[in-house]
C-alpha cells in the first residue's frame, strides 16, 4: 500500500466574521463545538485495494468520505464560518433545496466531491460570497436567472465538469469583481449575453466544451477586457470573422487563446503588431486559418500550438521551426495541405501530429533530436526513404502508415521499452521482420505492419500459402490458440509468432490487443 495514504494532516479554519486577529477571534458557541466535533469524528479514509495502489498513487483522489448528515450539519450550525474546502472528500449527497449557510461565508470549495441533485440556487444569494467551487460534480438545472444580492464581492466561479443546462444569466457577465469564470464542459446553449459585458477586471473566461452555445461574436466582442489572460471557446456553435492580429495586439496580456471548432473563420494580414511574448496556448483548429500567421514568431514561450483542420498550403516558414524554444510540447499541424516543413529546433516536444497533409520528402531528420517525444504520427503523406537509425527511443506510439517509406523493418523500433501502438501499414517496407517483434507484443497494445513486403526467411509452402492476417481483439484464449497454431503451421513462421505464443498468456490477461499482419 501506497505510504502516502496512510497519514492524512487536517486544517479546519474557522473565524469569526467580526474578528480582527487570532488572539481576539469568538468562542465557538456550544452548537458549533458539537458539529466540529461530529465532523472530527465522521471523516474517515477510504479503503482500497492494494491493486489500486499500484496503479495510481494520488494523494488527492477521494481520500476521505464524510456522511451527508454531517456534512449538512457542519453547514447548518457554523453561523459565522468565512471558508469552507472540502475539495476531494467525497459527500455523495443530493444537496436539499434550502439550507442555512453561515451569511459570512466568503469561500466555498466542493470540488469533485460527489455532489449531486440541481444546482442550489440559495448558494449564489450569500452576500459575502468571493470564492465559489463546484466543478467535477454531478449537479443538474440551470444558473439562477437572477439573484437577490449584489454581488459586489464575487471574484472567482467555477461549475465546470457538471450536467448543467439552460441559458446563460446576464448578471454573470456585469458582476464588477469578477475575475474568474470558468463554466466549461456542461450542457449550456442558446445566445451568450456578451452584450451585456461589463467585467473589466475579468482574466480567465473558459466556456468551451458546450457544444450547443451559439451566437455571431468577433474580436469587438472582447476589447475592452483589458485584462483578459486566458479565453477558451472552442467545441461550441458560435461564428463569426476573426482578425487574428487585431486581436493579440488589442489583448496584450493574453497567454491563451482556444477558439477551435466553432463556426469561427480566422484571418491574419501577415502584418507586424505586437503580441505577448508570455503567450502560452493558441489554439485554432477548424478556424478555416489559410496561412501560418507571422504572429507566432514573437511567441517564443508557447507550450501548446493547434493549428489542425485548416486550410493551410504549402512550406511551412523556415523561422517556424524556433516558435516556444524548448517550451513547446504539443504541435498539431495535422489535417492540411502542408508540403514542406522547417528543421525543428523542439528540443522538449513531446507530442507531434503532422497527419494527413501533403508532406514529402525524406523522414524529417531533425525529429530524431526530439529526445521528449512520446508521441508521433506523420500518417498520410507522402514520405519516403526510411526511418533513421537515432529515431528516439522514447516514443510509446508510433504512427507513419499510408506513406511511401521503403526498407527493412527499423531495429531502432525494437529499442523502444515504452511503446505500445506501432502502425508502419500501407508502405514499402520489405525484408524479414526481426525477432524482436514477438518480444514486444506482451506491452503493445497495437500493431499493424500490414500491405508491406515483408517476406519470410524460409520458403512458402507447395500450396502457396504466403502471409496471412492476424487479428487479435479481447483475446480468448482458445480462440488465441487455434489462430496462432493455424499460422505457424501454415506459414512456418515458427520463431518469432513462437514469441508472440509466448506472450498470449498476457494478452489474454491485460487489455484488449489489436495486431495486424498482412501482405
Amino acid at each position: 500500500m501506497c505510504n502516502s495514504k496512510l497519514f492524512f494532516l487536517f486544517l479546519l479554519s474557522i473565524t469569526s466574521a467580526s474578528s480582527t486577529s487570532f488572539n481576539r477571534s469568538k468562542k465557538c458557541s456550544k452548537e458549533e463545538s458539537e458539529a466540529l466535533l461530529l465532523f472530527k469524528q465522521n471523516l474517515s479514509s477510504i479503503n482500497y485495494t492494494d491493486d489500486y495502489f499500484d496503479y495510481s498513487c494520488h494523494e488527492s483522489d477521494y481520500d476521505l468520505k464524510l456522511g451527508p448528515d454531517v456534512f449538512n450539519n457542519l453547514l447548518k450550525n457554523f453561523t459565522n464560518l468565512e471558508e469552507l474546502s472540502l475539495g476531494y472528500v467525497k459527500i455523495n449527497l443530493v444537496l436539499p433545496t434550502s439550507l442555512n449557510i453561515s451569511s459570512s461565508l466568503k469561500l466555498l470549495n466542493l470540488d469533485s466531491t460527489g455532489l449531486q441533485g440541481k444546482l442550489p440556487h440559495y448558494i449564489f444569494n450569500l452576500p459575502s460570497l468571493e470564492t465559489l467551487d463546484l466543478r467535477n460534480n454531478s449537479f443538474t438545472g440551470n444558473i439562477p436567472s437572477k439573484i437577490s444580492v449584489n454581488q459586489t464581492h464575487f471574484t472567482y466561479l467555477r461549475l465546470s465538469y457538471n450536467r448543467l443546462n439552460g441559458t446563460l444569466p446576464s448578471w454573470l457577465f456585469t458582476s464588477p469583481s469578477l475575475e474568474s469564470l470558468f463554466l466549461n464542459d456542461n450542457m449550456f446553449s442558446g445566445k451568450v449575453p456578451f452584450e451585456s459585458f461589463a467585467l473589466p477586471s475579468l482574466q480567465v473566461l473558459d466556456l468551451s466544451r458546450n457544444n450547443q452555445l451559439a451566437g455571431q461574436i468577433d474580436v469587438q466582442t472582447f476589447r475592452q477586457l483589458k485584462n483578459l489572460t486566458d479565453l477558451y471557446l472552442s467545441s461550441n456553435n458560435f461564428s463569426g470573422e476573426w482578425q487574428l492580429d487585431t486581436l493579440l495586439s488589442s489583448l496584450t496580456n493574453l497567454k491563451s487563446l482556444d477558439l477551435s471548432y466553432n463556426g469561427f473563420s480566422v484571418t491574419t494580414k501577415n502584418a507586424n503588431h505586437y503580441v505577448n511574448p508570455g503567450f502560452r496556448f493558441l489554439e485554432l483548429a477548424s478556424c478555416k486559418l489559410k496561412v501560418f500567421p507571422n504572429s507566432l514568431r514573437a511567441m517564443k514561450q508557447l507550450k501548446v500550438l493547434d493549428l489542425s483542420s485548416n486550410e493551410i498550403h504549402g512550406q511551412i516558414p523556415h523561422w517556424a521551426g524556433e516558435i516556444g524554444g524548448n517550451e513547446l510540447y504539443r504541435l498539431n499541424l495535422s489535417h492540411n495541405f502542408i508540403t514542406g516543413l522547417p528543421q525543428f529546433q523542439w528540443y522538449g516536444l513531446e507530442q507531434l501530429y503532422l497527419q494527413s497533409n501533403l508532406i514529402e520528402g525524406p523522414f524529417p531528420p531533425s525529429i530524431c533530436n526530439m529526445s521528449n517525444l512520446w508521441y508521433l504520427d506523420m500518417s498520410n503523406n507522402r514520405i519516403n526513404g526510411v526511418i533513421p537509425k537515432n529515431i528516439s527511443s522514447s516514443l510509446q506510439v508510433l504512427i507513419v502508415k499510408s506513406n511511401k517509406i521503403e526498407g527493412l523493418f527499423p531495429l531502432s523500433i525494437c529499442n523502444m521499452s515504452n511503446l505500445y501502438s506501432l502502425d508502419i501499414s500501407s508502405n514499402s517496407f520489405g525484408g524479414v521482420i526481426p525477432e524482436c517483434v514477438g518480444s514486444m507484443m506482451s506491452t503493445l497494445y497495437m500493431i499493424n505492419l500490414g500491405t508491406n513486403n515483408f517476406h519470410d526467411e524460409e520458403e512458402v509452402d507447395e500450396s502457396g500459402f504466403t502471409w496471412k492476417v492476424v487479428t487479435l481483439g479481447y483475446g480468448c484464449g482458445t480462440l488465441l490458440g487455434l489462430v496462432m497454431g493455424y499460422l505457424m503451421l501454415s506459414t512456418r513462421k515458427v520463431k518469432w509468432f513462437n514469441a508472440i505464443a509466448d506472450a498470449a498468456e498476457s494478452l489474454v490477461l491485460k487489455k484488449r490487443r489489436h495486431i495486424y499482419i498482412g501482405k
